[in-house]
């Protein structure tokens, strides 16, 4: 069989897309879900995983391009920074205060992340690096929190041109627990989040016309277990 033949009759690539709201705990349930999955396929290149996130996106940002709000809570020093005040257009994104939105927690703070046009091209060339990777037959895991429904949009059809077998796995939690992460999340580093990202991305992220083929709660289960549930559903 000529490599043309192999590749014609090669098993589509599988993508994982996991989605949910900001400090759920998908970052950690995609490392440990990528341990699971190479463990299994044990060397074989073909069922070999790779780990993609939107959070790659920070890598491809420079730093003079963050936000005064987001370099303010790291405690750093602002002076270097492009942007001269808080919505100048010139920040790569901003967290826009969105607390007298509509919403099933209401309240405040809510806030969610707002790109000005660098950084959705940014997003957009993120999304198709993963298409790319999926049409070279590479499996992947997307780690992903869907907020906007053109995001969603732009993923899904990047996955569906890809030829990919999709997957789909919901992470679901507390509000309580949501944000009690999140105020935990000042290190200093890109893990960093401002107040109200977690309760705005809960409201948002699971409204898309998208049907899960396992749900999890982090809040319920350990990291573990819920590998092995969505291990027994990829294998189901």
């Amino acid at each position: 069989m000529t490599t043309a033949e192999t590749d014609r009759h090669r098993k589509a690539p599988l993508v994982i897309l996991v989605n949910g709201p900001s400090s759920s705990g998908k970052s950690t349930l995609c490392h440990a879900l990528l341990d699971r999955l190479t463990d299994v396929a044990d060397g074989d290149p073909e069922a070999a995983f790779a780990c993609v996130a939107y959070d790659d996106l920070g890598v491809l940002i420079a730093p003079t391009l963050f936000p005064i709000s987001f370099v303010t809570l790291q405690g750093a020093d602002v002076t270097g920074l492009v942007s001269r005040v808080p919505f100048d257009g010139r920040a790569c994104w901003e967290y826009v205060d969105e607390s007298d939105a509509e919403g099933k927690h209401g309240g405040g703070p809510r806030v969610r992340v707002v790109f000005n046009s660098h950084g959705e091209r940014l997003l957009q060339g993120v999304h198709r690096s993963w298409g790319a990777h999926l049409s070279l037959g590479t499996n992947l895991i997307i780690d992903h929190f869907l907020q906007d429904s053109a995001w969603f949009e732009d993923v899904m059809q990047v996955l569906r041109e890809s030829g990919a077998r999709v997957f789909t796995v919901g992470v679901f939690c507390s509000l309580a627990e949501l944000e009690r992460r999140e105020s935990s999340r000042g290190d200093g580093k890109l893990e960093g989040r401002p107040l109200g990202l977690a309760r705005r991305s809960d409201e948002l992220c699971h409204l898309h016309p998208l049907v899960y083929d396992v749900t999890v709660r982090s809040d319920e289960e350990g990291t573990e277990q819920s590998v092995d549930r969505i291990m027994a559903a990829l294998e189901a």
